[in-house]
């Protein structure tokens, strides 16, 4: 005796699709829970590497404006640079760009191996320029006085 082919064989029946969405769900909290701090602060590191490429594009900045525009006058680019302790942010925003904070901008000299405050009457040739950013990472340049003939 042949059986006849039942219409109900074909696709799945409603109890094997909730199976299978039950068992979906445990697999996904399973592996969320294994992997979710991994997961959730994976993009730490690219916005480290954003805020330091950020302070970065700032120090190019300020050496840029003083390649061309004040090589003979670092009294000008100390004026344009800001105090000692400017916060330039998105609320505040400075010339040469935003994220970062005025550590040092003042006159220099070196004595022996070290750097020293200038007395009265020390010239100015030498500025220490270093801005940090919200991570506490420090850039520091030293732009000098180049007079021409």
């Amino acid at each position: 005796m042949r059986r006849a082919k039942n219409n109900r064989d074909k696709g799945f029946t409603l109890v094997e699709i909730i199976i299978a969405i039950v068992v979906a769900a445990i697999l996904a909290a399973m592996v969320f829970s294994y992997s979710g701090t991994t997961l959730t602060q994976s993009v730490q590191p690219l916005n480290q590497a954003a805020k330091t490429m950020a302070l970065q594009k700032v120090m190019e900045n300020i050496f840029t404006d003083y390649n061309s525009n004040y090589k003979a006058d670092l009294a000008g680019i100390q004026t344009k640079i800001g105090a000692e302790g400017t916060v330039c942010s998105a609320e505040t925003p400075c010339i040469y760009g935003q994220g970062y904070t005025v550590v040092d901008n003042h006159f220099i000299k070196f004595v022996g191996n070290s750097e020293a405050p200038l007395a009265a009457g020390d010239p100015q040739n030498t500025l220490k320029v270093t801005v940090k950013n919200d991570l506490d990472e420090t850039l520091s340049i030293l732009l000098t006085l180049i007079v021409t003939q």
